[in-house]
């Protein structure tokens, strides 16, 4: 039996495939990771609120995930949260 054409003298078309893989760059927004490590250096009751769901790899900015990450480490060691107030020994 022959095949039957659906769309009766109509082209078809490939598509080609890209040549280089499109790299998509996350959503990010600077000013929100700045106002939310703020937060948590003014008020490190905000890191409880947001530790659960929040990790370092969510921020775009490399010093921000550094800056997270070393904040969760001393608000948890509870040894001498960061604050504003803090200074070096």
């Amino acid at each position: 039996m022959p095949a039957i054409d659906p769309l009766p003298g109509r082209r078809l078309y490939q598509v080609a495939e890209p040549r280089e893989p499109v790299t998509r760059v996350p959503p990010h927004n600077i000013e929100a990771e700045q106002a939310l490590l703020g937060a948590l250096l003014l008020n490190n009751d905000a890191f409880d609120r947001v530790s659960d769901f929040l990790r370092p790899e969510h921020f775009s900015e490399e010093l921000h995930r550094r800056i997270y990450e070393v904040c969760g480490q001393l608000i948890r060691a509870e040894s001498s949260p960061p604050s504003l107030r803090s200074r070096p020994s």
